[in-house]
């Protein structure tokens, strides 16, 4: 009975110790008994077919690729490599989206490196501003992704900007808004560091509805970094407020007023307008002659009949001459003379106010526009003009602009 015991004990012992090394070979020892097969360029669903075969398992990593979608571009284990059944194999597969080098924009101004990247098909996401004394300000210092590299092109770029020696604020220019969108034109003046102001609507036929009108300050301007920029959208005008397609009842010369109906009321291409000159009036010499002729029938004393005659002769003289002095005043100008492009966008009104330009040249100062301007209304017009000219616009009674043309 006690050799049987003594046997049963050792057996269990020699159990015991199998199944530890078992435990410890499944554990810590890998069993390399599987070929990595190669699964680079193959579809994904070819790829996991062939390593389940070989007893492996696939992991699968979506990246930018111009190879076609779904295609394994590489695997993190090397074909014929000996691994352990049930290894998990790293595939990365492409999205199938097209790649393009990146522009390289360091040392660029802010606005031109933003306006690069956006004609490659890049946007701007991030924007850092250091100080750097070597650096202007405004100045891209760095970018990322850099350049040259392959990304994709829906990448979002961040830049960092140089804002001076002393970290000062930036001054940027108010980019061209007119015609974007709200969403497009808010990130824009982000992009810039600037922040969106007051928003307000006004009637446009020419923009369509919800995009941007105007900006105050207007496009070009140059304002700190920060700053607020007003904007002004579309919206499509009310049966009220459609323009009036009538001339001014006190302009009558034809020509100048279907000018003035093409540019200023339709809004069209700028057209020429035709210069208005005052007429001036000449008294004719009949009547003059006839009043001398009723006279003699008043005084019915005799008189010399030479004297009679040589006196309307002295007298009229001078009458005739005076025609021929202002007969110049109604002469058309010069062939050789120059044209003046005038081009004003009223700014964002809280109520319509009167609009008043003047042209002043060697002709003399004549008023091109006098009448109502609504707000964001645009005026486009082509004005003959002679030697220096000076355009010089009131709104509401006040000065706000004035042009020089040589």
């Amino acid at each position: 009975m006690g050799k049987f015991h003594r046997w049963g004990m050792i057996f269990a012992f020699l159990v015991i110790v199998g199944c530890a090394y078992m435990g410890i070979r499944m554990v810590f020892v890998e069993d390399k008994d599987s070929e990595v097969p190669s699964v680079t360029g193959m579809q994904i669903v070819d790829a996991v077919d062939a390593l389940q075969e070989k007893g492996l398992l696939a992991k699968v990593d979506k990246v930018d690729s111009a190879m076609p979608a779904d295609t394994v571009v590489s695997q993190n284990l090397q074909a014929g490599e000996k691994v352990s059944r049930g290894k998990v194999v790293l595939l990365r597969v492409s999205k199938g989206g097209a790649i393009q080098p990146i522009p390289d924009v360091r040392g660029m101004k802010f606005e031109e490196g933003v306006k690069k990247l956006s004609e490659a098909g890049f946007k701007v996401n991030k924007v850092k501003r250091v100080a750097d004394a070597l650096k202007q300000a405004g100045t891209i210092i760095a970018q990322n992704p850099s350049a040259p590299q392959q990304v994709s092109s829906s990448c979002m770029v961040s830049l960092l900007v140089s804002s001076g020696a002393n970290g000062e604020n930036q001054f940027v220019a108010i980019p061209e808004l007119r015609g974007s969108d709200r969403a497009s034109a808010v990130e824009m003046l982000e992009q810039l560091g600037l922040r969106l102001g007051q928003t307000a609507e006004a009637p446009s036929s020419s923009i369509p509805e919800g995009s941007v009108l105007a900006s105050r300050p207007k496009s070009g301007t140059k304002v700190p970094a920060g700053s607020a920029v007003n904007l002004t959208f579309a919206r499509k005008p009310l049966e009220s407020e459609l323009a009036d397609d009538t001339p001014p009842q006190q302009d009558h010369d034809k020509e100048r007023a279907a000018a003035v109906r093409r540019i200023v009321v339709k809004e069209t291409a700028p057209t020429t307008i035709p210069s208005k000159i005052p007429e001036v009036k000449v008294q004719k010499p009949q009547v003059k002659t006839e009043k001398k002729e009723d006279q003699p029938k008043q005084q019915p004393q005799a008189a010399a009949p030479k004297d009679a005659n040589k006196e309307p002769a002295v007298k009229e003289a001078p009458k005739q001459e005076a025609p021929r002095e202002t007969a110049p005043a109604n002469v058309p100008p010069a062939q050789g003379s120059k044209t003046a492009k005038v081009r004003y966008q009223v700014p964002p009104l809280t109520k319509p106010l009167s609009l008043k330009i003047e042209m002043a040249d060697e002709m003399g100062t004549r008023v091109l526009k006098d009448g109502v301007a609504k707000s964001g209304e645009y005026i486009s017009m082509n004005v003959p003009y002679s030697g220096e000219a000076r355009i010089t616009i009131f709104l509401g009674g006040d000065f706000v602009w004035q042009d020089r043309y040589n």
